[in-house]
């Protein structure tokens, strides 16, 4: 059980290193998730979906879709 949560944490930081110091996502959160499941299999990579969600709940984090899709 402790190498599950160990592996969870492990995405967890994985997508924080996507933000800044001031909660910014640096990359879309289709790629986060494309690259969290390339880097850690699909069953964890996914998880990555609900670590960025909760950031936007919990946080205010958010993905600035206006100043990153020119």
């Amino acid at each position: 059980m402790s190498a599950v949560k160990g592996l969870m944490m492990d995405v967890e930081d994985f997508v924080y290193d996507f933000y800044t110091k001031e909660g910014v996502m640096l990359d879309s959160p289709k790629n986060i998730i494309d690259k969290a499941i390339a880097k850690f299999g699909y069953s964890f990579g996914s998880y990555a979906a609900e670590v960025i969600n909760q950031s936007e709940e919990q946080n205010g984090c958010s993905w600035a879709w206006e100043k990153n899709a020119q």
